[in-house]
C-alpha cells in the first residue's frame, strides 16, 4: 500500500529531474520571474541567474548532439552575457543586443526540442514536457523579439500606463514584461486588447505569433494522439 501511495510523487520528482522536466522548470520560475523586473535591482541579477539556468538545462537537453550542442552552447553563452551586460550591470547598449541573442536562442531551442519530438514513435512523459516547453519558449522568444522591435522603433505598441495603486503593490512594470504578456496574449489568441501593435513589423510579428501558435497546437496533438492510437494498435508491449 505504501508503495502505491508513494508512486504519484515519484513520478513527479523523475519527472522534474528529467531534461525536459527540468527545462520546463527552468522556465516556469522565469515567468514567475519577469513580472518583477524593475522593481528591485536584485530582481534583474535572479533573473539572469535563471537564464543562466535556462542555458544549462538546454544544453542538458542537446548535449552529444555534436553541431547542434556548440551551436546552443554559443547562442546559449551569448544571450547570458548580453543579457547581465544589459540588464544587471545596467550597460544600455547592451541591452538590445540581449533581447535579439535571447529571442534566437529560444528559437534555436524551438527548433531542436520540436524535431524531437516530432521523430519519437512512443509517447513519454518527458515527450510531453518537452512539448509544453517548446510551447512556453514561443511565447518567452516573440517577447523578448517585441522588446528588440521596441527599442529599435520606439512607439512600434500601444502600452497603456500602469495604475500608481498597482504599481505600488506590485513594483515597476516593465515595457519587457509588457511585451511578454501581449505575446502570451497573442500566441494563444486570447485578445484582451489593451496592448495593440501599432507599426507594421510589429503587426506583422503579431500575425506570425498567432498562426504559430495554433498550428503548433493543432500539430503538436495530431502528432501525440496519431503515436497513441498506433501503439495501442501494435499492442501494449509496444509503449516505454
Amino acid at each position: 500500500m505504501s508503495n502505491v501511495k508513494q508512486k504519484p510523487f515519484d513520478r513527479v520528482i523523475l519527472a522534474i529531474g528529467s531534461p525536459y522536466g527540468a527545462l520546463l522548470l527552468v522556465l516556469s520560475a522565469m515567468l514567475l520571474v519577469y513580472p518583477f523586473l524593475g522593481s528591485h535591482w536584485a530582481v534583474s541579477w535572479i533573473f539572469d541567474f535563471i537564464t543562466l539556468g535556462l542555458v544549462v538545462m538546454s544544453l542538458r537537453v542537446i548535449h552529444g548532439r555534436g553541431g547542434i550542442f556548440y551551436i546552443g552552447l554559443l547562442l546559449g553563452v551569448s544571450a547570458f552575457i548580453t543579457g547581465l551586460l544589459g540588464r544587471s550591470l545596467d550597460v544600455e547598449s547592451a541591452y538590445p543586443v540581449g533581447a535579439g541573442m535571447r529571442a534566437l536562442f529560444m528559437a534555436y531551442l524551438i527548433i531542436v526540442i520540436f524535431s524531437d519530438i516530432m521523430r519519437r514513435r512512443n509517447i513519454t512523459f518527458d515527450a510531453v514536457l518537452g512539448a509544453s516547453s517548446v510551447f512556453v519558449l514561443l511565447g518567452l522568444a516573440f517577447g523578448s523579439a517585441y522588446a528588440l522591435l521596441e527599442w529599435v522603433a520606439p512607439g512600434s505598441f500601444a502600452i497603456p500606463a500602469i495604475p500608481q495603486s498597482i504599481d505600488l503593490i506590485f513594483g515597476k512594470t516593465t515595457t519587457e514584461f509588457s511585451l511578454l504578456y501581449f505575446s502570451v496574449v497573442t500566441m494563444t489568441t486570447t485578445g484582451f486588447g489593451d496592448i495593440t501593435p501599432v507599426a507594421a513589423p510589429a503587426r506583422s510579428m503579431a500575425a506570425i505569433e498567432g498562426l504559430l501558435g495554433q498550428l503548433y497546437i493543432a500539430i503538436i496533438i495530431a502528432r501525440l494522439v496519431g503515436l497513441e492510437i498506433a501503439n495501442h494498435m501494435q499492442g501494449p508491449g509496444s509503449n516505454d
